[in-house]
């Protein structure tokens, strides 16, 4: 299973009793083979969830179409309490060119999907050799698949070094192939929807911490969309 099944809910409070996951990838002594395995075994569940996204609104996870990130954009940037004029003028440089970004990743033509947007080794247990299981869904979004490779070959790339990203972005992206789409255009799409992964972060940082007082890890994030991908 790729997600553990409660053993007990309450759902008027969002309360789940979660059984015993096993060890976490952190703690497994695994190579970059293992990162490539856990993003397959991700992306396979991500494409059994496209059909079934109306299902996860229905339960109150959030929906952001590429065509909404700009929008998502400009609240990021004017609700943060701590970018100072420079970083503001580099955010109102780079819109023009987020737009571009976003809808040339809308027209590619990949579906929307759960996103975990915070996906890390601390993130998933590691039961067995080839298994993983995926928790701590509550920075999770319904929008474009993609943006979930930011985090994990982020953290891939600090552990192996760059040069592990390419296979870690081939396999996460080969159960996208029935799409119909090139192995260009799903790389396309990967690299676009990287800077998406960015905003996911500020997204997540400003709904943690709402107030002015603690804004700075979320300008930090915003301020990444810029960042180039870096495969």
């Amino acid at each position: 299973m790729s997600v553990l099944r409660p053993l007990a809910v309450e759902g008027e409070r969002g309360w789940s009793l979660l059984p015993d996951g096993g060890p976490l990838f952190r703690e497994a002594e695994a190579g970059p083979r293992a990162w490539e395995e856990l993003l397959g075994g991700y992306a396979r569940m991500q494409r059994a969830l496209v059909p079934r996204v109306g299902e996860l609104g229905a339960l109150g996870v959030p929906r952001l179409r590429v065509s909404e990130v700009p929008a998502s954009f400009d609240r990021l940037r004017e609700g943060n309490g701590s970018l100072e004029p420079e970083q503001r003028a580099r955010l109102d440089a780079l819109r023009p060119r987020l737009l571009d970004w976003c809808a040339e990743l809308d027209a590619i033509g990949v579906p929307d999907s759960l996103d975990h947007a915070d996906l890390h080794e601390g993130q998933l247990f590691h039961p067995a050799p080839g298994r993983f299981t995926y928790f701590d869904w509550g920075d999770a979004i319904v929008s474009h698949p993609f943006a979930s490779l930011r985090i994990p070959a982020q953290r891939a790339a600090e552990r192996y070094g760059p040069e592990v990203l390419p296979r870690m972005r081939d396999a996460y992206l080969d159960p996208w192939t029935d799409l119909g789409l090139s192995a260009e255009e799903l790389r396309r799409a990967a690299r676009l929807a990287w800077r998406l992964g960015a905003l996911g972060r500020a997204r997540a940082w400003t709904r943690l911490f709402p107030s002015a007082t603690e804004p700075a890890n979320g300008a930090r994030a915003l301020l990444e969309t810029g960042d180039a991908p870096p495969f």
